[in-house]
This record gives structure tokens, sequence and C-alpha cells, in this order.
């Protein structure tokens, strides 16, 4: 028996002998797609190693670790790879039934890439072998029998620049007019694996459209080219395929086509219908939320989110889901409101709330987090898993209501201080921050801590080293080049680790991204987080700050001073509650995934859904109940999955209707109670701040903002729209995002500017740069379009102004975004 066959020599009649994967790419490869040279172990080879071990898949697996392979096997194979030039290949699994109409087998059984020299390609095929026995391949058979019909498909590896997969037809709304594809830069299995956000293309009449994504895997025309290859294969096998594909060397190679397993008809919702009113889309959410997400996440922002103006302007905040983006409606408060406001403010009910936080509610919710973290959810039963997940919604709920009182308390006693401030001493919005100074609260343990990681991988030359050459593999084998520093890591994941980058259930937590997070490690080498002499840096430029306040302020009347050092006592107290209370919602918030992916994980073992995360595209309340029924969720799946890329591609407008028109004139409050008059120029005063408008572009080769933190600085900027790109921060970076919140703290220490599409004097990415010193510039619109990753950039955050260092690509660049 031949125990190898070469590629070139396979054809589709082959598939019942070296497996579907292998068959299509000889069938492919003889009809002259490009395809990667290589060889297959036929199946039967599986099964002479496997003789008389029996029905057992213990038994079986047992075997393929321990048992010596066939004599010719190993002659055949080293033969092999000599003849490939010995570059690293890939070694894939290719089962007889895999990539079938009726079903793909997507994801169930392994592959190994990168792999160099016999023996190396030896282990990798005894664990490719392995898999057939896997008890998660078990499940997705729906109790049919365990087969060992496993081909080996071994490939040279194509260097991929970028990689990815295309539909020849859309999946989910059965267009065939329309070809989508996914690229990512580098090799397509970080896309597979979850752990890189794609550029997502459509590609119809010739015309490729970029969807989402920073668009930086492939251009235009390189997309338009994946897309023929999609029609090609779809064409040459019958039916609509499902390709991985990678570009290599300018090359573009197929690397798998299977059969797309579920189209159906057209599910799009049609016409978008818009309630009466004004609604401006969530600049928090920045793309559209998945069904599991958006029905926990809106009720709770709705019903909670009323509370933000509730000691300032009174207006209502809810959210609506409007052809599945999340728009913010703002009711215009009742006149008769502020009475009861300012009963409210002379009670001093906002600084109580921000009292009983510290004294309540932090420790209360921080342990409460801590009891549902350690419950071992692999060891629940469904319902006890229902429950327990019912449990951290409600508690996600009631959390959120806190959350947004505290918002509001904060924002009034904020804006108290600045409306006084600038009354009285003239004094700038923007330089408020700094004269209460910053970088304290319970959520900088994160950011210390990583710091104090940094200082123990800096003291050691052999890890350094490591880290510096490959941050992502060192993280394999971290043991083996310090085992203290491994403990200190694992602890840190443990610790901080289980919080989620942002509101986003879809998104890895960072002790899921254990990479990223080492990668955070690397960049503060050269210069680990000092908190200590952090603030003694801030203390120093807060310090003539406030004796300069205080020369403003001695004219004034004693009570009037008072009333500014109470207000500036107030926001001191309040300040670190903006990123603790964020801190928290994001553990509570990542319990909901953990909890939501066991679910995911069970319904995929029973076969009811193909991959855990197909969880997010079923509703909350559905997904609980699948625990305690046998309903088939495919369908289910496919609808909220084709209703998710409907929005992707169909973004809505910024604003739906018309605001209410209002009055350029400030109120005349003269004449009101001396408390509804506080209240109102307080609402006056936050309204004012919120509404600030960026800069008009100063000059042909830069950008215009909002200079939100003094000083310049120049450096390379790094593009980061979400956490799946924070690992590539390095020390000195300008950060070009389109804007942040409290998780990308543990950035800053690294950063040497800040550039945001969004944001005010007041935004996060503004209150933290000025607290951490950085010069930054918000609110220039487009900044994370119009610039490159690594554009040498000049920040200047006292003009406002963002300029290419090189003035003729600045020129170029300006060119294109306004032709």
């Amino acid at each position: 028996m031949a125990h190898l066959i070469q590629l070139a020599r396979l054809r589709l009649d082959d598939t019942d002998q070296v497996g579907r994967k292998a068959a299509v790419l000889g069938e492919a490869r003889h009809a002259g797609f490009r395809v990667p040279d290589g060889f297959a172990v036929p199946w039967q080879v599986l099964a002479e190693v496997l003789d008389g071990v029996g029905d057992d898949p213990r038994a079986a697996v047992d075997r393929i670790r321990t048992a010596p392979l066939p004599s010719a096997l190993c002659a055949e194979l080293s033969a092999a790879l000599d003849a490939l030039g010995g570059v690293p290949v890939a070694v894939r699994s290719s089962g007889v039934e895999e990539d079938s109409a009726g079903r793909s087998f997507a994801g169930q059984y392994e592959s190994v890439l990168n792999v160099v020299g016999a023996d190396a390609v030896t282990k990798a095929l005894r664990h490719c072998w392995a898999s057939a026995f896997s008890d998660h391949l078990a499940a997705y058979r729906d109790g049919a029998e365990v087969s060992a019909r496993v081909g080996v498909l071994i490939q040279a590896m194509v260097p991929a620049t970028a990689a990815g997969v295309a539909f020849s037809t859309n999946p989910v709304t059965g267009d065939r007019d329309e070809t989508l594809v996914s690229a990512v830069t580098g090799l397509g299995d970080r896309l597979m694996a979850g752990e890189s956000v794609a550029d997502e293309w459509s590609v119809r009449d010739g015309t490729a459209r970029l969807i989402s994504g920073p668009g930086e895997a492939v251009t235009a025309a390189q997309a338009r080219e994946v897309a023929q290859l999609a029609d090609r294969a779809a064409e040459h096998f019958g039916t609509p395929q499902d390709v991985e594909w990678a570009f290599a060397d300018g090359k573009l190679w197929l690397l798998q086509a299977r059969p797309i397993t579920t189209l159906a008809g057209d599910p799009t919702p049609g016409t978008v219908e818009v309630p009466p009113g004004f609604h401006v889309r969530d600049p928090r959410s920045p793309a559209p939320r998945p069904r599991l997400e958006s029905s926990v996440y809106l009720p709770v922002l709705s019903a909670s989110a009323r509370h933000l103006f509730a000691f300032t302007t009174g207006a209502a905040l809810t959210a609506t889901d409007i052809g599945g983006w999340v728009y913010l409606n703002s009711e215009p408060a009742d006149a008769r409101n502020t009475h009861h406001i300012a009963e409210q403010v002379a009670d001093g009910v906002p600084l109580a709330l921000v009292e009983r936080w510290e004294s309540e509610w932090k420790p209360t919710y921080a342990a409460r987090i801590r009891h549902l973290r350690q419950r071992d959810l692999r060891g629940l039963h469904d319902p006890v898993l229902a429950a327990h997940t019912e449990e951290v919604a409600a508690f996600f709920t009631e959390f959120h209501d806190v959350y947004f009182r505290l918002a509001g308390a904060s924002m009034f006693l904020g804006a108290e201080l600045g409306m006084l401030a600038q009354r009285l001493a003239d004094w700038p919005p923007g330089d408020l921050v700094p004269v209460r100074g910053g970088l304290v609260g319970a959520h900088m343990g994160a950011v210390i801590a990583l710091g104090e990681l940094s200082r123990q991988a800096a003291a050691d030359p052999v890890l350094r080293a490591e880290l510096e050459r490959d941050t992502a593999g060192a993280v394999e084998h971290l043991h083996s080049l310090n085992p203290h520093f491994a403990e200190a890591f694992e602890a840190y994941l443990d610790e901080h680790g289980h919080r989620s980058p942002g509101f986003d259930l879809t998104e890895p937590t960072f002790a899921e991204r254990p990479a990223t997070v080492l990668a955070m490690v690397t960049a503060q080498l050269d210069q680990p987080f000092d908190p200590e002499e952090r603030r003694a840096a801030l203390a120093r430029r807060v310090r003539p700050l406030r004796a300069e306040l205080e020369r403003r302020l001695a004219s004034r009347s004693v009570t009037e001073r008072q009333d500014v050092t109470a207000a500036l006592a107030a926001v001191e107290l309040s300040a670190p509650i903006r990123d603790e209370k964020s801190h928290l919602a994001v553990y509570a918030w990542a319990l909901l995934r953990y909890a939501a992916l066991e679910i995911g994980a069970r319904l995929a073992a029973a076969g009811r859904m193909d991959r855990k995360e197909d969880i997010f595209h079923v509703p909350f309340d559905q997904a609980l109940a699948a625990l305690g029924n046998s309903a088939d969720l495919h369908e289910e799946v496919r609808l909220g999955r084709a209703r998710h890329q409907w929005a992707l591609a169909h973004p809505g407008p910024r604003f739906h209707g018309t605001p209410a028109a209002g009055s350029d004139q400030e109120p005349d409050t003269a004449e009101l109670p001396a408390i509804v008059r506080r209240v109102m120029d307080v609402a006056t005063w936050t309204t004012r701040q919120m509404q600030g408008a960026p800069r008009e572009t100063p000059q042909t080769d830069g950008l215009g903002g909002l200079g939100a933190s003094a000083g310049r600085t120049t450096g390379p900027a790094r593009i980061v729209r979400g956490p799946s790109d924070f690992g590539r921060v390095r020390k000195g970076d300008v950060l070009v995002c389109p804007e942040t919140t409290a998780q990308w703290a543990v950035l800053f220490p690294s950063l040497g500017g800040l550039v945001a599409d969004g944001g005010s004097l007041l935004s996060h990415p503004a209150i933290l740069a000025r607290e951490y010193g950085i010069p930054a510039v918000v609110a220039t619109g487009d900044a994370t379009t119009v610039l490159r990753d690594g554009d040498l950039v000049e920040v200047d955050g006292t003009a406002g102004t963002v300029r290419l260092v090189d003035a003729s690509l600045g020129a170029w660049r300006t060119e294109q975004r306004h032709g």
C-alpha cells in the first residue's frame, strides 16, 4: 500500500481514500488553480495503525500517540519532505465526510501550521489523527458512529502577507450576485480563531466595497481578485463555495474550498422603521450588536441612562435599535423638573451618591463579582447554569442603574466646579482636570500591576530578549524562560484579566488574550510604569495651576472662594469613580460572556448549532430556554447572523429625525431662586461643553481638532480601533483611535500622544491624557481614516493640530480625503 499520494495526482474521485479536503485541492490544482504543493496520507494508514484496537476512542488515541508508525510511511514521508525543499509545511486533517454539502465539519478536525522536519511532521500527523476521536467531534456527529476515515494533507506553507475566507454567494441572504471577502494580515488562522478583527468586503458587479474593519489587509483590487477566485471555484465545482485563500509574494493561492452549507432565502429586515423624534447613533456602539447582546444591553441602557442628566439638564436619555444600530434619543426635560432637581441638589444628593459608592456600593459589587466568577460553569447542570446566567444579567442591570446614577452625580459635581471656576476666575474648562489631579482609584491596580510585570521582565535579559523577538510565541513557554515571571503573569490574568475590553460580548476578555497582555508588558520594557513618578509629575503640573486659580480668586468674597474649594473637593472625591465603575462593569459583562459561551458550547456539542460563538446570534431569553428544550437553533443562528451582516453592510446615518428647535440665547436666571439658578447655570455650562465643535483643518498636511491636553510630541501613529490592536502599541507611539473607554487605560503609560476621532474636553480620552500628561487632540472627525499606521506625526495638544511630518504625504492624503 502506498502510504503517501502526491497532491498533483489527486482528483475528486479520491475522496474516499484521502478525504474531501485533499481531493478537492488536488482537483483544483489539476483545473489550474494555484494550490500549494504537497501530498496526502490516506486514511487507510490510520486504520493500519489502529488495527485491533476496537471501538474505544480512548484506546484509539492512546495507540495513535504511542504506537510505532509503519517504517514505509516514515521513509516515504522523509523523501516527500525533502522533495518539497525542506520548507515549513501545514499538516491538516482531511476527513472523508468533511466539507460535504450537508455538513462542513468546519473547525472539528485539527491542523498544525509551520511544521519543520520529519519528526515534527510525524508528531503533527499523530495530532491530526487523534482529533478524529475527540469529544467535541463525537458530539458534532450527534450519535453517529465515530469514524477513523481521516486522511491527512501535508502542504508547503504559504508565507502569507494577507489571508482569509470568501463566500461566492452571500451565505446569510442567499444573494448570488454578492461575494463576501474576509481578510486579515498574515496567516488566516488568526481569523478562524477569532484573534483578529477582519476587514469585511462586499464585491458586486466588479466593485469592491469595504463594509467594516480598518481596511489594511488587502486593497479593493485584491478583494476583487479574491472574489473572482471564489466565483471560479463555484463555477468549477457547480455549487456556491466557501474558500480559504492567501496572498504571498503578490500571488493569490487557494488553500481550501467547500460548499456553503447553510444557504437560504433573503432574510434581511427590509425597510427600516424610524420612531418619531431625534435619534443620534450611539458613539459607544461603533458596530451593530448581535442579538444576544442587544437583547440584554438595550433594555439596561434605556432603563438606566435616564439618570445621566438627572442633576443637570434633566433630559431623559433612551436607547433604540434602528436598523440593527443603537441610537440615543434625548427627550427634553419638563421645565417643572428643574425645581425637583434643585431640591435634590439642595439636599446634597449628588455628593451623597458619590460617598455611598465608596462606603457601600464599590466593596459590595466587587465582592459579588468575585463570588460569581468563582463558580465552575462547566460543573453546573443545565438548569443551574440557566439560573446563574439570569443572575448575572440581573446583576448587570442592577449595577448599571447605580452606574448611571453615579455618572449623573459626577457630571453635576464636575460641571459645577467648571461653571464656578469659569464665572469667578475666567478659568478654561479644559484645565479643570489637572487642577483636581488624578491617577487614583481602585481601577489603577490593573495599570500598576502591568508595570510591575514589565519591570520584572526587563530585569531578566533572556526573557526580555525573547519578548522583544517574538512576544506572541513567548506565551507558550514562559515557564521555561522564567518560572517566577510566568506565575506572576498568570496571577495578573486571574486578578485583572477577566474583564471585557468594552461592552461587546463577542470580544474576548484580556484573560482570553494572553498574547495581547504580554505585548503590553513588552511595550513598557524600556520604561515600566511608575505610579509614584507619574503622580509626582502630575502634582508638579497641578501646583502652579492651583496657585493661579487661587490668585484669580483672591479678589472674590470668602463665600465664593469657599464654594470653589468645596466644589473642587467634591470633584476630587468623585473623579476616580469614572473609571472604577466602568472597571467593575466590564467584569460583570465578562461574566455574561463566559456564561453565554458555556451555553453555546453545550448546544454546539449537542449539534444544535455549529460553534459555541453562534450563541451571540440568539436572543437572550431563547438562549436560556434552549438549555431546557431540544430545539435545533441552526436556522435561528442563521437569521441572527443575517441581520447582523445586513446591519454591517447598511450603517445608518449619524442622525435620524430633526432636532427640536432651540434658542441660542442662554436663559435669564437672574430672577429665579438661588438654588434653581445654580442648577440652570450648571445645565447651561454642561450643554455648552458637550457641544464643543472640532476646529477646521489649519493646513493641508494635517488635521484639526480640539486641543485636549497641552504639549507637543512627534511619534509613529498607531491606529487602534479596538482591543485586538492593543498588542501593537509600543513606547512613544501616538495612539490614533475612534475614542477610548476605561479599559484602554492600560495603554496610556506607553503613549507619547493621543489623537481621537470623537470626544470633547470632558471626554474620556481627553481627561485621561491630561492625567498622564500626554499631548492630545480629540474630535478630529476622521483621523483613523486619514492617517495610516506608522505615519510619523506631530501632535500639538495646545493648538489642537495633528501634522504629518512628511508634508508631501500629508498633502496627498488631504487630496484623497476631499477628492
